[in-house]
């Protein structure tokens, strides 16, 4: 019989796989303050939240896994040309009422993070032909699920989404990018919206804490987060696509919970890397 360390583990990467989709920030601060006012949250419908950052007078900067459908790898309804979305960039966020309702005109995402989604809507197909082929008990909808997006898609392919609005926000602030390349040992400020602890539901107020820069690759790059070392801001749900911030400036956005491999999860925080980027012709 498995011992009681097993099962906690087991159960513990059960839910950092179900809460890998939309992260948030436990260990961090709430930012009483204001000093992140630029930093927002993204709603399709009352149940779908995700931070973002506005980066122009008309762009939003966010993760690409918030906007599209893990399962058809295509643009949700609500990110296409012409929807309407809600932007709250409000400390605490109880209900709606603090809200604006924005028009969106367009939705972009990085070539490689396209090619990826045709890669991977070329082997869903295929895969499952050779599901039904094989006379398989289980429903359409239970294998097409089996078949939706993994954490391990943003470590290959930029989970990044620029939102291009047709309505002004001159209330928010907005940040400046930063190209420079990090080092290891950088400490960088981890903003977004979610939970105070692990576990918690989602409570969408904005917080914020510091971290180190354990490594960078050519995707992204990862943070120390709670289990790593003491009091360090861990990604939890609700905080996917808010800013990672170098000396006040945006340098990556949050991508989702798991680290260097999956069985780190909550010891390090994954990054989109926005320096192999610097030259997308989508930036305002």
């Amino acid at each position: 019989m498995p011992s009681t360390n097993v099962l906690f583990k087991v159960a513990l990467s059960a839910w950092l796989l179900i809460a890998s989709r939309a992260l948030a920030l436990s260990g961090g601060a709430l930012d009483t303050e204001q000093h992140h006012a630029g930093v927002l949250t993204i709603r399709a419908d009352p149940l779908l939240v995700c931070s973002a950052v506005k980066i122009g007078a008309r762009t939003l900067l966010t993760a690409a896994h918030c906007v599209v459908d893990e399962r058809s790898g295509e643009l949700k309804s609500a990110f296409r040309t012409g929807a309407e979305i809600l932007v709250d960039n409000a400390t605490q966020q109880a209900d709606h009422e603090s809200a604006s309702r924005v028009i969106v005109d367009e939705t972009r995402l990085p070539e490689a993070y396209r090619e990826g989604l045709a890669k991977f809507a070329d082997y869903r197909r295929r895969r499952l032909a050779e599901l039904k082929s094989q006379s398989s008990a289980l429903p359409i909808e239970q294998l097409e699920q089996g078949l939706s997006m993994r954490y391990h898609f943003a470590e290959r392919y930029p989970d990044l989404a620029l939102i291009q609005l047709r309505t002004t926000t001159p209330e928010i602030p907005h940040y400046q990018l930063d190209f420079t390349p990090l080092e290891a040992g950088a400490e960088v400020e981890l903003v977004g919206f979610g939970c105070s602890r692990l576990g918690d539901r989602l409570s969408a107020e904005r917080r914020s804490g510091w971290s180190r820069v354990i490594r960078v690759d050519a995707v992204n790059f990862y943070t120390e987060a709670g289990q790593r070392v003491t009091q360090a801001p861990s990604l939890c749900p609700g905080d996917s696509g808010g800013p990672v911030l170098y000396q006040g400036r945006v340098v990556g956005v949050h991508a989702v919970v798991y680290g260097l491999h999956a069985r780190h999860g909550a010891r390090s925080n994954m990054a989109v890397n926005l320096v192999p980027l610097a030259d997308w012709q989508a930036w305002p």
